[in-house]
C-alpha cells in the first residue's frame, strides 16, 4: 500500500533516501579511482578508470530521477567494477609493500568478465530498461551464464593474467590448471566477442519499430560508438595501437547520458505544446491530451476522466478506447498498482477549486515517473482542466435540449444520451432504463448515427455525441 500525501495533488510521499545510494556510490568510486591514480600513472590502465567515472556518473543521474531504472542501476554498477579494476590493476603494477597487493591485483583481474556481462545488459534494455523483444530473455540468461563463469574461472586461476601485464602471483593458484586454461580459451575469448556482437545486434532490434524519440536516442550511442571506432582504426593505423579507440569508449555512456537528459527535454516540450498542435476542427482533444501523457511519460497508457471525486467516468484514452470503462473514485484511482492519479479542478467561475476530472497514467512494466515527469505530469493535469471546463457533458445536453437541437433524437434515445453523459458504460445503461444490453447497443449507435459520428479510433464518441451540434 502507497502512502499519499493530502492536497490537491495524488502523488507517493517522497522518500528521504531518494537517490542517496547512488550518491555514495559515486562518491566512493570517486575515492578508489583517486587512490589508484595516486599508485602512478599507468596508460594501458587509464580507461578502466574513466569509464568507472563515467558509467557511475551516468547511472547515478539516471537512478536520482527514475530509481530503479534498470539501465541506471546496471551502468552504476558497471562503474564501481571497473573501478575496482582500475585500482587493482594499478596497484598490481604499482605493487605496495605487503601481501595485500596481490589480493588487489586479483581484484583487477577476473571481474573483467562480469564489467563485459553488465554492459551488453544494459545495451540490451537501453534506452527504457525493457528487452527489445520478449525472445531475448534466452540471449540475457545466456550473457549472465557464460559472463559468471568466465568470472568464476579467472577468479580462481590465473588464466587471464598474461593478458593483463601484472606479474604479482595469484592468491589462490601459483599457474592454472591445463584443463582450466583450454575451457577459458574455448570459452572466454569467443565470448567476449559475441557479447560485442550482440550490442549491434540490440540496437538493430531496438531500432525496428522504435519511436521517433527512441531512435533519437539511439542515434546518440550509434554515433559515440562511430567514434569509438574511427578512433581505434586511426590509432591502429597511425600508431600500430588500439589504445586511442579504447579511450574514445568512454563517449558511449556519455553519450547514453546525454540521450536521456535530451528526450526528458524534448519530451517535456512536445507534450505541453500539444494543445497549440492539436487540429482545431476535430473535437477529440481527450484523446489528444492522453496521448501526449502517455508518450511524453514512456507510459503504456493514459486516461482522461471526467466527473467528481466521488464517480470519475473515462472521457478519453491512449490508446483509444470506447470510454466504456467503469466509473471509479479518485480514490481508487490513486491506490491502483503501477498508476499516477492526478485530480482536475476548475480554476475559475462557477468551477474554482471544483473538482472536473482526473489524468492518470499507467507505466509499464518495472517503470516509474520521475521527478522530472512527476511536474510534467501536474502541467498537463493544469492543462486538462482547460479541456474539462469546456466538456461539462451534463451542462452541454441541457443547453442542447433547451436550444432544440435534440429534436432528431428520440425520447428513449435521449434518455441513454443523458447517462451516457453521466459516465455510465452500456451494461450501466442498461441496468439504469431495466432495459437488456441487446437493446441499449442500438439505441447507442442510432445516436452516434443521427449525429453524424463515424467510428474513429483516434476519438472517443460519447464525448463527441454531446459536442457534435456545438461544432462551428
Amino acid at each position: 500500500m502507497r502512502a499519499w500525501d493530502h492536497g490537491a495533488v495524488l502523488r507517493p510521499t517522497p522518500q528521504p533516501s531518494r537517490g542517496v545510494v547512488p550518491v555514495l556510490l559515486l562518491s566512493g568510486v570517486v575515492a578508489v579511482v583517486a587512490v589508484g591514480a595516486a599508485r602512478g600513472l599507468w596508460a594501458p590502465n587509464i580507461h578502466n578508470g574513466l569509464l568507472a567515472l563515467a558509467c557511475t556518473s551516468v547511472g547515478a543521474a539516471v537512478l536520482w530521477e527514475r530509481p530503479g531504472h534498470r539501465v541506471g542501476v546496471l551502468l552504476l554498477a558497471t562503474g564501481v567494477v571497473q573501478a575496482a579494476m582500475f585500482t587493482g590493476r594499478q596497484f598490481g603494477h604499482h605493487p605496495a609493500p605487503g601481501r595485500g597487493s596481490e589480493w588487489l591485483a586479483w581484484l583487477g583481474v577476473w571481474p573483467l568478465a562480469v564489467a563485459l556481462t553488465l554492459i551488453t545488459l544494459a545495451v540490451i534494455v537501453y534506452p527504457d530498461g525493457r528487452l527489445p523483444a520478449p525472445g531475448w530473455r534466452w540471449v540475457v540468461r545466456g550473457v549472465i551464464g557464460v559472463g559468471a563463469l568466465c568470472s568464476v574461472l579467472s577468479a580462481l586461476w590465473p588464466v587471464e593474467y598474461a593478458s593483463t601485464s601484472i606479474t604479482l602471483a595469484h592468491p589462490f593458484a601459483g599457474s592454472p590448471l591445463d584443463a582450466a586454461q583450454a575451457l577459458w580459451d574455448a570459452l572466454a575469448h569467443p565470448a567476449y566477442a559475441t557479447f560485442q556482437v550482440l550490442w549491434v545486434a540490440a540496437v538493430v532490434a531496438r531500432w525496428r519499430g522504435a519511436s521517433p524519440v527512441v531512435r533519437s536516442q539511439l542515434r546518440w550511442i550509434i554515433g559515440a560508438a562511430g567514434l569509438s571506432v574511427g578512433a581505434l582504426l586511426i590509432g591502429l593505423v597511425v600508431a600500430g595501437s588500439p589504445r586511442a579507440g579504447v579511450l574514445a569508449a568512454v563517449l558511449v555512456p556519455v553519450a547514453a547520458g546525454v540521450a536521456i537528459v535530451d528526450r526528458r527535454y524534448a519530451a517535456s516540450y512536445a507534450a505541453l505544446s500539444w494543445l497549440t498542435r492539436a487540429p482545431a476542427t476535430r473535437g477529440d482533444l481527450p484523446a489528444e491530451l492522453t496521448a501526449a501523457a502517455a508518450q511524453a511519460l514512456g507510459a503504456s497508457s493514459a486516461t482522461l476522466w471526467m466527473g467528481g471525486p466521488e464517480r470519475l467516468h473515462p472521457i478519453g484514452s491512449w490508446p483509444a478506447g470506447d470510454g466504456s470503462a467503469a466509473p471509479a473514485a479518485l480514490a481508487e484511482l490513486a491506490l491502483m498498482p503501477g498508476m499516477s492519479a492526478r485530480p482536475i479542478a476548475g480554476s475559475s467561475g462557477l468551477q474554482a477549486g471544483r473538482t472536473l476530472g482526473a489524468l492518470t497514467v499507467t507505466h509499464r512494466a518495472g517503470a516509474g515517473l520521475s521527478r522530472t515527469e512527476e511536474r510534467l505530469l501536474d502541467d498537463l493535469a493544469a492543462q486538462a482542466s482547460l479541456v474539462l471546463a469546456h466538456l461539462d457533458l451534463a451542462g452541454v445536453i441541457e443547453r442542447e435540449r433547451a436550444a432544440g437541437h435534440l429534436e432528431d433524437l428520440t425520447a428513449r434515445e435521449r434518455d441513454v444520451l443523458d447517462l451516457m453523459a453521466r459516465g455510465l458504460s452500456n451494461q450501466a445503461i442498461a441496468a439504469e432504463l431495466h432495459l437488456s444490453i441487446k437493446t441499449v447497443e442500438p439505441l447507442v449507435s442510432s445516436i452516434f448515427s443521427k449525429l453524424e459520428l463515424q467510428q474513429d479510433g483516434a476519438s472517443n464518441r460519447r464525448v463527441l455525441a454531446v459536442l457534435a451540434y456545438l461544432r462551428a
